[in-house]
C-alpha cells in the first residue's frame, strides 16, 4: 500500500473513533440531537398524509433526484471544510441525514406536486430557499447541528433554487 493511501486510511480510522466519541460524549439525546430527530421523522408523516398518489412515481422520482443532489453536495462541501456538523443524527457517514434524507427533499415533493406551472413552481422554490436559507440555516446553526466555516446563507439560497430547478427539468424531460 501506497504511504499516502496508508496515511489516509490511519487518519479516516482515527476520524471515525473521534466521531463516535464525539457524538456518544456531545451529540446523542441533547436537545439539538432531538430537533434532528423531529426533522427526519415529521416531514416524512405530513408527506405520507398529503402525498398525490396518481402521480407517486413522479413526485418520488424528482424527489429522489433532490436527494441525489443534496446528499452530494453536502459530503462535497463537509469534504472541502467549507461546514462541519458538530452534532450529527448518527456518529458518521450520513452527515446531514435529517436534512438531505427529509425536510428539504420532501418540501421539495410539495412544492413540485403542489405547483404544476414553471412560474408557481419557481415562485414557490424561492419562497422555500429563503426560509431554508435565512430562517432554517440560522436556527440550525444557533443549534450547533451545522457551523458554516467557508459558506453563506446565500450561496445556499441559491443551491436551494437550482437544485429544485434541475429536479423539475429532469423528471420533466423523463416523463414528457
Amino acid at each position: 500500500m501506497d504511504e499516502t493511501v496508508k496515511e489516509l486510511a490511519e487518519l479516516q480510522e482515527r476520524y471515525a473513533t473521534l466521531a463516535i466519541e464525539n457524538w456518544l460524549s456531545d451529540s446523542v439525546f441533547t436537545w439539538s440531537w432531538w430537533f434532528l430527530v423531529f426533522f427526519l421523522i415529521v416531514p416524512w408523516l405530513i408527506f405520507n398524509k398529503l402525498l398525490d398518489r396518481d402521480r407517486t412515481l413522479q413526485i418520488w422520482s424528482f424527489g429522489l433526484i433532490v436527494i441525489i443532489i443534496t446528499s452530494f453536495t453536502d459530503d462535497l462541501g463537509s469534504e472541502l471544510r467549507a461546514w462541519i456538523y458538530p452534532i450529527k443524527f448518527v456518529p458518521a457517514g450520513l452527515l446531514a441525514l435529517p436534512f438531505d434524507f427529509s425536510i428539504i427533499p420532501v418540501s421539495c415533493m410539495l412544492i413540485y406536486q403542489y405547483f404544476n406551472t414553471w412560474k408557481t413552481f419557481i415562485i414557490a422554490l424561492v419562497s422555500q430557499a429563503t426560509i431554508f436559507a435565512f430562517v432554517g440555516e440560522p436556527i440550525s446553526v444557533m443549534l450547533e447541528t451545522v457551523t458554516y466555516l467557508k459558506w453563506n446563507y446565500i450561496y445556499s439560497f441559491v443551491f436551494y433554487i437550482v437544485t429544485g430547478l434541475v429536479a423539475r427539468f429532469i423528471v420533466q424531460k423523463w416523463t414528457s
